[in-house]
C-alpha cells in the first residue's frame, strides 16, 4: 500500500499520446446486440412495452438503442418485445428518426416541441400509445435516467415527466407501469455497463480529446488571462459534452457549478479546469502558483497535508482496481487510508462512465458488486478543503480488459491500443503506478498531477 511518505514531487516531462485520427464508427452489429440484450431483458421481466425518456441532459438510454439523441427538444422510443419500434420527436428532430440504427417508425409528437411552437398536428400522448400498441393488460417499463430503484424507493416511482407516465398509466393501470431504467444503468446488471471492443474504442476517443482539451488549458495557464480567455485553448471543438465544463479560479471556486468568466486569474489563486465528453471526463484542480512561496503563509502545508495524501490515494486505486475486486472493498481501501471523515469526501470514490459522465457506481460501502472486464471506470475522490486550500482532483477515466478483450482491441484499433500502452508505460515506469494488466487507461492525463499548476515541469510520482 503506498503511503504519504512514498510521495515525491519530481520532475515529470509532460505526456503527449496524440489525438485519434478518426472516430470509431459503430456498427450495424454493435446495435443489433443492443437490441438484443434488451429484449432479454424485457422477456426476463416480463415486460411487453419499454417507454424511454430522452432530453438533451439524460438521453443515454434512449441513444444506446437508437444511436442518437435528441437536441433541445425531447424525445420518447417505444419499444416492443418482439423488436418493433417507434420513435417519438418534436417538430425540429422529427427527421431524426430516419438515422435511427434499429428499424423504426418515426411519429409527429408536437408534445415534445419547444413552447409556442406549431402545434395543428398535435394527438394526446395517451391516444399515440394506443395506436402503438399498448394495450391495458400490458406491462410496460418507463426508463429515465435516475437509478430509482432498487436503491431506493420503489418500482412505482418515476423520474419521467409527469404527462408521460401518467398517459401510460391511463392505458394499463398503476400497477402495470413500473421503473425500468435499473435494466439499464444498474451497476451490476445493466444492460449498458458492459461495454464491447467497438465501445471501448468510441469512448476512448471521447476521453482522449478531453483530457487533451484540460490539458491544453493546464499547459496555457498563466496569470493575467482570464477564466475565458483560458478556456478557448480547450481543444474539444464542438464535441459533445457529458459534463459541465468548467474554468474557475479564486473565489469563483466556491460557487461550484458556474460557466467561466472574465475573472482574471492571480498568483496564489486555487483554479480549476475540466472537460467531459462521451466517454471521459478530465478534471484537475490544484493552486496557481509556481511553488510554495507563492502561498499565503497559512496555506504553505499544503503538500503534505493535503496534496500528498490526495496523490497516495489515487495511486493506491488505480492499483486497486481489477477484474474481481469488489465496489465494497475499494471503497473500504479509501475509506481506511483516507477517511472522509478527514478529508471531506462524500461522494462514490469512483463510477461507471458512459456516453454520460455518471452512468451508476458499484463502489460504495458494503458493495458486493464486483468489477468485471468491459466496465469503464472514472477514478472519482472529490475531497473538501478548508478555504485556505485548493482541494485537489486529478479525475480521468479506464477501462477494465480481460486479456481477450485486450486481444480484440489490438486487432481491431491498433492506434486506440498504442494510446492505451503508452499511456500504461508512462503510469507505471514513469509515476511508478503498478496497474494490473486489464486496467487501460482512457485519458492522455490519467494518473499525472501537478498540485503546483504553474510549475508544469514537476508532478507527483511514487518512490517506493
Amino acid at each position: 500500500m503506498i503511503k504519504i511518505e512514498n510521495i515525491k514531487y519530481s520532475v515529470v516531462k509532460e505526456p503527449f499520446f496524440g489525438l485519434p485520427k478518426t472516430e470509431p464508427e459503430l456498427s450495424d452489429e454493435v446495435f443489433k446486440v443492443r437490441l438484443e440484450r434488451t429484449l432479454a431483458a424485457m422477456r426476463s421481466n416480463n415486460l411487453d412495452y419499454l417507454v424511454f425518456y430522452a432530453d438533451r441532459e439524460h438521453y443515454s438510454n434512449f441513444d444506446y438503442i437508437t444511436g442518437f439523441g435528441p437536441r433541445f427538444e425531447e424525445g420518447i422510443l417505444v419499444l416492443k418485445k418482439t423488436g418493433q419500434a417507434h420513435i417519438l420527436l418534436g417538430n425540429e428532430c422529427y427527421g431524426m428518426y430516419q438515422h435511427s440504427r434499429i428499424p423504426a417508425e418515426g411519429i409527429l409528437c408536437q408534445t415534445l416541441s419547444l413552447p409556442n411552437q406549431p402545434i395543428e398536428k398535435y394527438k394526446d400522448l395517451g391516444e399515440v400509445f394506443a395506436d402503438i400498441g399498448i394495450q391495458n393488460n400490458h406491462n410496460v417499463g418507463i426508463v429515465g435516467w435516475k437509478l430509482i430503484y432498487p436503491v431506493f424507493g420503489n418500482r412505482y416511482m418515476f423520474d419521467t415527466p409527469s404527462f408521460i407516465v401518467e398517459s401510460v398509466r391511463s392505458i394499463v393501470g398503476n400497477e402495470n407501469a413500473i421503473n425500468a431504467t435499473d435494466l439499464f444503468i444498474h451497476p451490476d446488471y445493466g444492460v449498458r455497463i458492459i461495454n464491447s471492443v467497438d465501445e471501448i474504442a468510441s469512448f476512448e476517443f471521447g476521453a482522449t480529446y478531453a483530457s487533451d482539451a484540460a490539458q491544453k488549458m493546464l499547459l496555457n495557464l498563466r496569470t493575467g488571462l482570464n477564466e475565458v480567455e483560458i478556456s478557448q485553448f480547450g481543444t474539444a471543438g464542438s464535441l459533445p459534452q457529458s459534463c459541465f465544463p468548467k474554468v474557475l479560479s479564486g473565489a469563483r471556486m466556491n460557487l461550484g457549478m458556474v460557466s467561466p468568466t472574465t475573472n482574471v486569474v492571480k498568483l496564489g489563486d486555487r483554479f480549476q479546469v475540466n472537460m467531459g465528453l462521451r466517454g471521459g471526463l478530465t478534471n484537475r484542480r490544484g493552486f496557481a502558483v509556481y511553488s510554495e512561496e507563492d502561498l499565503p503563509e497559512e496555506s504553505r502545508d499544503f503538500m503534505e497535508k493535503i496534496a500528498a495524501p490526495y496523490f497516495a490515494v489515487v495511486a493506491n486505486w488505480y492499483e486497486k482496481v481489477g477484474i474481481g475486486v469488489t465496489g465494497g472493498e475499494i471503497y473500504n481501501m479509501v475509506e481506511t487510508t483516507y477517511p472522509k471523515a478527514q478529508y471531506g469526501w462524500s461522494l462514490n470514490p469512483g463510477h461507471l462512465i458512459a456516453t454520460e459522465e455518471w452512468l451508476s457506481s458499484p463502489i460504495y460501502e458494503n458493495s458486493d458488486i464486483t468489477l468485471k472486464s468491459g466496465m469503464c471506470i472514472q477514478m472519482d475522490i472529490i475531497p473538501s478543503t478548508e478555504q485556505r486550500y485548493a482541494a485537489p482532483n486529478a479525475e480521468d477515466g479506464a477501462a477494465i480488459a480481460d486479456e481477450k478483450l485486450r486481444e480484440e482491441i489490438a486487432a481491431k484499433y491498433p492506434e486506440v491500443y498504442g494510446r492505451i500502452q503508452a499511456r500504461r508505460d508512462f503510469m507505471i515506469h514513469v509515476l511508478n503506478i503498478k496497474l494490473k494488466p486489464e486496467i487501460l487507461p482512457l485519458s492522455n492525463l490519467c494518473g499525472l498531477y501537478r498540485p503546483y499548476m504553474l510549475n508544469k515541469d514537476r508532478a507527483f510520482v511514487i518512490n517506493r
